[in-house]
């Protein structure tokens, strides 16, 4: 009986040196993760990522520099299996998924981008407002200005398409949103048009007015539109055709003339 204990304790001694043996590098971790990843499995080689990171001795100056490299990749990595789960429908996910590559690389772009998009799928629309601006945001500072401008107007093609359904109240409020962060003279003159409709015609004046401002008198047609609409709806006619008088844009013209001749009388 006390040969079968002390060999108990002996094959218990064997399997713990048997695990602990086992037991992999941060190093081999991420090498793996790497491997993965150049095959394009990201799947596979995301959680081998984090393994690296968790695994990584805080007091080794080899393992920080796995940890760094395993962030970087990790964030890569993250961002195409947060592509797979959003195109899956998986929105919730995906995001969950995105915003780990974001903690792991706050400076990558990527990731703000499927961040915003999984957003919009979750029909979380004012965050994805701000999640675009604030992809386009990190877009400029990763030295991606085209892919900021594509940013920019994906927020801002929010709000033009709640205008377009005449949903003056989520118009506003995605306008005052995206206002908040970065001006845009077509996100104000949206707003312009939303508080008009709603009664606010003195603050609509106001958007227009910027608008006109952001825009410049070349490019301010419609922007003019959007101020004599505001100012009729105030009861202000000789202002309103005062403004309509800056409507050169033949798109616009044509109606201009004709409520400079209804607010004048004929004359």
């Amino acid at each position: 009986m006390k040969h079968l204990t002390h060999l108990t304790a002996l094959v218990l001694l064997l399997g713990l040196s048997t695990a602990l043996s086992a037991q992999e590098s941060a190093a081999s971790l991420y090498n793996k993760g790497l491997e993965l990843i150049k095959a394009k499995n990201y799947t596979e080689a995301l959680p081998l990522m984090e393994q690296a990171i968790e695994t990584a001795d805080p007091e080794s100056e080899a393992d920080a520099q796995v940890v760094k490299l395993a962030k970087r990749n990790g964030a890569i990595a993250a961002y195409y299996v947060g592509n797979d789960q959003r195109k899956s429908d998986d929105f919730e996910t995906a995001l969950a998924t995105y915003d780990k590559g974001i903690a792991f690389s706050p400076g990558f772009y990527a990731n703000y981008i499927g961040r915003a998009q999984a957003l919009e799928g979750m029909n979380n629309t004012r965050e994805a407002v701000i999640a675009y601006i604030d992809a386009g945001d990190i877009s400029i500072k990763s030295k991606k200005e085209d892919k900021a401008e594509q940013m920019y107007s994906k927020a801002e093609n929010i709000i033009a398409v709640a205008w377009g359904d005449k949903k003056w109240d989520a118009t506003s409020e995605y306008a005052m949103t995206f206002l908040e962060k970065r001006e845009s003279p077509d996100v104000h003159y949206y707003l312009a048009y939303a508080l008009k409709e709603k009664g606010s015609a003195d603050k609509a004046v106001e958007h227009a007015d910027k608008a006109i401002e952001l825009a410049g008198e070349a490019n301010a047609s419609k922007y003019y539109m959007a101020k004599a609409e505001s100012l009729e709806a105030l009861g202000q006619a000789d202002a309103a055709v005062e403004a309509y008088k800056m409507v050169n844009d033949a798109k616009y013209s044509e109606r201009a003339k004709y409520k400079i001749n209804e607010l004048s009388g004929g004359k």
